[in-house]
């Protein structure tokens, strides 16, 4: 009987040092992130688009992007709170602990790829995978965080973490902490990125629904400058643009005297010439046409107006929901008589444009308009500045912050792209 007691024991003691063996494999030994199939783990709700496009691009190149040590983790992939295919970061892990992070920025038709080595970030990265205690509180993204200077935009994301003053007794009393993760970057990073030496290069990017048209006349595959001098020098074009300056000097007393719109299909061919009243113009049924143009008067405010950021909309639903490409196609431009013009795209997805206003719930954002108006004119001269703050504004009432671009087009056809700094003042940068 002592026998068999002992045997059994010796049995016992060799079964729980392979277990033992076998939880210590699991635990210390590292996965391979880098060919897992994709499953979110993030904290937050992300643009899963975005991620799962950038991993296609980043496997496909990954001989030629830059790796320092580790392998990034993309079930922890995070956008950031922005769910417009432009942004997000990504924890590199080595050997059970984040050792790096991967910024994967979207501008224009590149994907740029940037090491950040920050022991902040990866502090946060680290406690959201391998914390000991997983109970967390999240807080909502804070992005509109002032920058170190003008034109910088911070994106930010906090997580709070409970850690128990008896670690033996986890459901016991016990503190929060909060740990942070701060991206920053210029608004110039939009026009020349400049994350080549640290990740690679630019890489192409389709969103996943291109249909491998390389035209660069194509405007699918061109920016926000391109397309605005594709337009500007497109000979269907420039006859109706001529009709709309010369109707935005009409004087008051002249019985021709308001606004006119035209609408222009994607290749340019106009609409017919359609009549508005004193101050205002409908484009009407946007079905088959990317955009339109019309004229303010001397009486008017030389800025684009709430209506009009609501038929860019329209504009935008008219595009279908084929892809996020399709819809940034739609346009809405105003010709001042002072010589320059101002011209919206549609910077979001076929969803953001959802937003529908009627004549009622659109009145309060056209008299806040007008007031906002009255307020910075009453001391005579409206600079470019102080009109493109105050239309921003109105673009943040109108919940449509960040899906809204403003460009300017000067007197001598010079086209800046005007963006909007945290401070809520306005930098213009020019086309290349």
């Amino acid at each position: 009987m002592k026998r068999k007691i002992v045997s059994w024991l010796a049995f016992m003691a060799i079964f729980l040092l392979s277990l033992q063996s076998c939880v210590y494999d699991e635990m210390y030994s590292s996965p391979d992130y880098s060919k897992k199939e994709y499953q979110s783990k993030s904290l937050w709700k992300e643009d899963e688009k975005y991620i799962k496009n950038v991993m296609k691009i980043y496997t496909k190149h990954e001989k030629d992007i830059h790796k320092p040590a580790g392998v990034p983790d993309w079930d922890y992939a995070m956008s950031m709170g922005k769910y417009d295919e432009s942004f997000m970061v990504v924890p590199i892990v080595e050997n059970g602990k984040v050792v790096n992070t991967l910024v994967c920025g979207h501008f224009y038709r590149k994907v740029y790829f940037r090491y950040e080595n920050s022991k902040i970030n990866n502090e946060f990265f680290q406690k959201i995978m391998f914390g000991k205690y997983a109970k967390y509180k999240t807080e909502t993204p804070d992005n509109t965080k002032t920058g170190e200077q003008k034109g910088m935009v911070c994106i930010t994301k906090s997580v709070s973490m409970w850690y128990p003053d008896n670690e033996s007794n986890p459901n016991a009393n016990g503190h929060w902490e909060t740990s942070y993760y701060t991206n920053c970057y210029n608004f110039l990073d939009y026009s020349s990125p400049g994350w080549e030496d640290d990740g690679g290069g630019g890489y192409d990017y389709d969103g996943g629904g291109g249909n491998g048209n390389t035209d660069p006349n194509n405007s699918e595959n061109q920016d926000p400058c391109e397309k605005t001098k594709g337009r500007l020098n497109n000979p269907k074009m420039q006859p109706g643009l001529q009709e709309l300056k010369n109707q935005s000097t009409i004087p008051k007393t002249d019985p021709n005297y308001g606004e006119k719109g035209i609408k222009f299909k994607a290749d340019g061919t106009p609409s017919a010439t359609i009549n508005g009243s004193a101050h205002s113009v409908n484009f009407g049924d946007k079905t088959g046409y990317q955009g339109g143009y019309h004229n303010h008067t001397e009486a008017g405010i030389p800025m684009l107006s709430p209506p009009d950021i609501d038929q860019l909309l329209q504009f935008a639903l008219a595009q279908g929901n084929g892809s996020s490409i399709a819809v940034g196609n739609a346009y809405v431009g105003m010709i001042a008589p002072n010589g320059m013009h101002y011209i919206i795209q549609f910077n979001g997805i076929y969803q953001d444009a959802l937003i529908t206003f009627t004549d009622e719930t659109l009145q309060p954002f056209k008299d806040r308009y007008q007031t906002r108006y009255g307020m910075i004119s009453s001391g005579g001269t409206v600079g470019n500045e102080a009109i493109e703050r105050f239309f921003f504004k109105t673009v943040k009432d109108m919940g449509l912050e960040g899906k809204i671009n403003l460009q300017r087009v000067e007197s001598d056809g010079t086209i800046k792209t005007i963006v909007k700094n945290t401070d809520g003042s306005t930098t213009a940068i020019p086309c290349p």
